[in-house]
């Protein structure tokens, strides 16, 4: 168990299901066929890395379409591991310029642009991608095109060149204009409409998502909700309070009935921030209160820094600061800590308005930081304004001095001593306010930068250990991945391996019932014959587990009708039990699209399960009822039966790898774990119950596409 540090319970589960395997293997095969095939193996993978294994198989001359190979394997660790996804593509990429297949280099461009965009490196990625579109357009990859130019088009977005974006935006949407896709059409007309809004353009935001909008009514569309929300973010924009309100309540309408948070979110927001600037503060902190109760749930950082500073902005209107600052304080908090300057900037005004009120000028001052030279400015205009009126005094008196007598000299030398008194203590307070502001200045600089040193060691700290867990948990990934993928091709070699042996055996076994004719040697090859078959039949679903594992989705056009008269077919001959009815309601679903491969071993291992498990009293009628039925976007596909059932005690692991759900049936417990992990696989969901009548029944629910 040393071994199994740091794995997941999940992961642990399945290193112990392969054990378990390997115990089945080797009570029927025998210890020393175990034990030969250990030692091939050890003696196959000699140490060597993935990276190694994977340059052995390249340098295969009899394997073909080495690219292909390659960006398989960049889609299976585009999401878990970024260093290994790139290096995959771009060994395809080169594998594809040797074979010089332009659509491959198109793909393992696309491949690298997708990678480095999703992880931050717009301009890297913008590069591949340029290539990708130069060859595409080039060999008129139409829909290579297509995909690649809303690529460029996005990646120039989160990079901030908005120029660019609209003219990949819009070379795009003409193309599918062409195509007459009204649908694409849609999408592409809200992503420029995204752009325009960014630029603060507003109006042409509002076009571009009201074209969006009817498209999507007129085709019955779902999403209608997040366009409702941009046109009214456009019409907030364009100071149009009612418009941008009757939009946000649209989303609010059609989200009773459950839609995304995060659009509930920003449509309660929105609606709190036009009911503010309509004057009814009521509505706008109720509607605010309903956003930070969904955003605080969801975690949705961004639109909490919104609704505490918009919330906060109300409170200071109405004079309650106590409150206006506890909400000042948490959406700066959080803007801090994700780094979002224009909230950091609206905030530090509000601060500052805040403090104003509350009579603290000194903290009113370090939040206006920005206005110093406004305020400077203002200071020394007035000093020489009241410089200027005491000069002009003085000439005056002076002027009035000269016309005047001998006998007023005693008063004007009073007056001049006077006036420079004056002068000498404005100039000292003028000074000594100066003085005062510079001391506070350092002062604050100076506890800023003790604040800075002290967030920049306890940063060192925390990136070491940052760099330390990063370190172990790439390392811990590592040896999972080598592991794993060990076990995997074992588990295939093994299990191809043992086939062979094993028709032999068969074909053994049937020659000796033909030709001895003793009863008890007859008995003993046919039991070894049934046994041989009953391995054989394992080996073929463990080698099903992995071709699931390992397999890459497809979506094409479902004939379920069709697929499902013939497993039925299959497994009446199989099963050898043409007694059993069978009622077929599936009948024909336009447009279902998924993986064919999956979904008959999904439906194969579901009618095979029911076959075997039927009620053999001469008393019962088995039967075997198929449905199938879309529902909120889902296909839910039935299968019940009157068999034996399912006993109660082991219902609830009845889908794991090696559980029998009945001492009935010889099978090793891998049919409804193949069907389970042949679902998730499709991402869906299977569950067993009980009908009313007290029948077993098996429900497997799939995306509808």
């Amino acid at each position: 168990m040393a071994n199994m540090q740091g794995l997941s319970i999940a992961e642990m589960w399945k290193r112990v299901s392969y054990l378990r395997m390997l115990d089945i293997l080797n009570n029927i095969s025998g210890k020393l066929l175990l034990a030969c095939f250990l030692i091939l193996l050890s003696l196959k993978s000699n140490g060597e890395s993935p990276r190694d294994s994977l340059k052995q198989l390249l340098n295969d001359k009899n394997l073909a379409n080495r690219s292909e190979v390659l960006l398989n394997l960049f889609v299976r660790y585009r999401t878990i591991d970024f260093d290994s996804a790139r290096y995959y593509a771009e060994e395809s990429l080169k594998e594809a310029k040797i074979d010089k297949d332009s659509l491959m280099v198109v793909r393992a461009e696309y491949a690298l642009g997708y990678l480095l965009s999703n992880n931050g490196f717009f301009i890297e990625a913008i590069e591949h991608f340029n290539r990708a579109l130069k060859t595409a357009k080039n060999n008129n990859y139409r829909r290579r095109l297509k995909s690649t130019l809303n690529s460029l088009a996005l990646t120039h977005y989160y990079e901030g060149s908005y120029d660019k974006s609209l003219e990949y935006h819009f070379e795009s949407l003409k193309l599918r204009e062409e195509d007459n896709n009204q649908q694409e059409i849609a999408i592409a007309a809200n992503n420029i409409g995204l752009v325009y809004y960014q630029m603060q353009d507003f109006d042409k935001a509002r076009l571009y998502y009201d074209r969006a909008l009817d498209i999507k009514q007129s085709l019955n569309a779902s999403g209608t909700e997040s366009t409702y929300n941009n046109l009214g973010l456009a019409y907030q924009g364009l100071g149009n309070y009612p418009k941008a309100l009757e939009n946000f309540e649209k989303v609010i309408e059609i989200c009773q009935v459950g839609c995304n948070d995060d659009l509930l979110v920003v449509a309660y927001t929105g609606a709190g921030a036009a009911y503010y600037n309509l004057n009814n503060s009521k509505e706008a902190e109720n509607l605010y209160e309903l956003a930070l109760i969904l955003a605080l749930k969801n975690n949705f950082e961004m639109r909490t820094v919104t609704i505490y500073s918009n919330w906060a902005r109300l409170l200071l209107d109405q004079e309650e600061l106590d409150e206006a600052r506890e909400y000042l304080d948490e959406s700066q908090s959080i803007a801090d800590k994700i780094s979002l300057r224009k909230w950091q900037s609206l905030n530090a005004k509000l601060y500052a308005e805040l403090f104003s009120k509350l009579g603290d000028f000194e903290k009113a001052y370090s939040f206006q930081q920005q206005y110093d030279s406004i305020s400077k400015s203002i200071i020394n205009e007035t000093i020489a304004r009241n410089m200027l009126d005491i000069q002009v005094d003085y000439q005056e008196k002076e002027n009035l001095e000269k016309i005047a007598s001998q006998d007023q000299e005693i008063s004007r030398r009073n007056t001049l001593l006077y006036l420079s008194v004056v002068i000498i203590i404005l100039i000292s307070i003028i000074l000594f306010i100066l003085y005062r502001i510079n001391q506070l200045r350092r002062k604050t600089n100076r506890e800023l930068a003790e604040a800075k040193r002290t967030i920049e060691q306890q940063n060192n700290v925390l990136e070491e250990k940052v760099r330390e867990r990063t370190k172990e948990l790439k390392e811990a990934n590592a040896a999972l991945m080598k592991s794993n993928t060990d076990l995997d091709n074992f588990i295939y070699k093994t299990s191809h391996d043992i086939r062979g042996p094993l028709a032999t055996l068969q074909g053994m076994c049937n020659v000796a019932l033909i030709d001895i004719q003793e009863q008890k040697s007859r008995d003993y090859f046919d039991k070894i014959g049934k046994t041989a078959f009953r391995l054989n039949e394992i080996l073929s679903k463990l080698l099903i587990i992995n071709q699931i594992n390992n397999s890459l989705i497809a979506q094409n056009p479902i004939d379920l009708q069709g697929l499902s008269k013939e497993i039925v077919r299959e497994q009446s001959f199989i099963s050898g039990q043409n007694d059993i009815k069978v009622e077929n309601k599936i009948g024909k679903l336009d447009n279902f699209q998924s993986d064919e491969v999956l979904l008959k071993i999904i439906l194969g291992n579901m009618v095979s399960n029911a076959f075997k498990f039927h009620n053999s009293s001469n008393r019962v009628n088995s039967w075997v009822r198929l449905e199938a039925h879309r529902e909120n976007g889902h296909l839910k596909l039935n299968v019940i039966d009157n068999g034996i059932g399912v006993d109660e005690k082991a219902s609830s692991k009845i889908f794991e790898i090696f559980s029998r759900a009945s001492e009935v049936s010889d099978t090793a417990g891998l049919g409804l774990y193949l069907v389970k992990l042949a679902v998730e696989k499709l991402h869906g969901k299977i569950t067993h119950s009980k009908t009313d009548e007290g029948y077993t029944k098996f429900t497997v629910e799939l995306p509808s596409n």
